[in-house]
């Protein structure tokens, strides 16, 4: 059963955070890899470092900021398996990651939402996965997790995914061709691409995948299992100071968008930095739901029905054959859980495997 995997690696991971030893410093620098550049998106991680969080643990923290927009995209991931980083940033596309064989562990959701959203000319009538039957839509390398979730919307509304008029785009291309209109709908990040549009005087609608499915996360602090069987209490002082960041951040982000603008390279394709910074600071509110949700909060059921989402797309059917092909001694795939969870009762069915 896929949801079993999934409960073994959420009481594994709680038993982790409770074995906690008392060396809780670090010898030697950790590294934060990111998925992209130096933005708001990122703003906890940056107040972490900049208020003393990470130092007050006992960790001295570097963090790396991803390849800039246009440019080929970092995998945090491979960052992390190749020796790197210790900590990343993803997104939902780790429960892919997972189903290869790769041993990810998810400390934190920092995003209750993905921020994934079908954007269309403001003249066009596409606003619904129904609507995109009509379309010229944008179809996006097969890995990307902004084309699985709008896949995943278009199963779950009885649309073949494979059936839909589409172009082959470039995740950094979209904007483009909805402005020439070489499609009339594409997948994209909520996080950018209606600021760029605004700059560019290009009027976009979009709806959202998650009104017709399961609600993806959004990024999401993970480490290797590895690393947090080694160093749990390192683990879990990272992943507090992290959550200290953000909710420093959230609470004062005029302050934090001020000196990511002042200290850190623009954003590239920006006119307006201090302009984007805020408009990001009200997107991270929003994505995290902040403070109607604690941060970090992650829910197993819904890991479960975002890994039955995926399969019903064929995302993960092909991640399991490629994993079983390069000898993976196991059935189903291994699943992230929140490594610093307080739950009593998945604790103590760790205790008892």
């Amino acid at each position: 059963m896929w949801g079993g995997a999934m409960a073994k690696m959420m009481a594994c991971a709680a038993a982790l955070a409770l074995a906690g030893l008392a060396n809780a410093a670090a010898a030697d620098p950790l590294v934060l890899q990111l998925r992209g550049p130096a933005q708001f998106q990122y703003a906890g991680y940056y107040a972490a470092l900049w208020q003393g969080f990470y130092a007050e643990a006992g960790l001295m923290v570097e963090i790396q900021p991803g390849a800039p927009r246009g440019q080929t995209p970092t995998d945090p991931i491979r960052e992390l398996t190749e020796g790197r980083a210790q900590f990343a940033v993803g997104g939902s596309e780790l429960v892919i990651r997972a189903a290869q064989g790769l041993p990810l562990l998810l400390l934190a959701p920092i995003f209750q939402q993905s921020g994934t959203a079908v954007y269309y000319r403001a003249d066009g009538d596409f606003g619904s996965p129904a609507a995109l039957g009509k379309a010229k839509l944008a179809r996006l390398p097969a890995s990307d997790i902004l084309g699985i979730e709008l896949a995943t919307a278009l199963r779950a509304e009885g649309v073949d995914p494979e059936k839909l008029k589409s172009t082959p785009v470039e995740p950094g291309q979209t904007l483009g061709v909805l402005a020439d209109k070489t499609v009339d709908a594409a997948p994209g990040s909520i996080w950018d691409l209606p600021w760029l549009a605004k700059e560019r005087n290009l009027n976009l609608k979009s709806f959202n995948p998650a009104d017709y499915r399961v609600e993806f996360y959004g990024d999401t602090l993970f480490t290797l299992q590895r690393f947090a069987r080694n160093q749990p209490d390192v683990v879990r002082n990272f992943r507090l100071a992290t959550l200290k960041g953000w909710d420093y951040a959230l609470q004062h982000p005029d302050e934090i968008a001020g000196r990511l603008v002042a200290t850190l390279p623009r954003p590239p394709g920006i006119a307006d930095a201090a302009g984007f910074a805020k408009y990001q600071a009200d997107v991270a509110r929003r994505l995290t739901r902040y403070a109607d949700i604690p941060l970090g909060h992650s829910n197993p059921d819904r890991w479960n029905r975002i890994e039955a989402s995926m399969l019903g797309v064929g995302a993960l059917l092909g991640a399991v054959a490629r994993a079983a092909g390069a000898g993976e001694n196991r059935r189903h795939p291994e699943y992230p859980g929140p490594v610093a969870s307080t739950h009593q009762t998945a604790a103590s069915r760790a205790g008892e495997a």
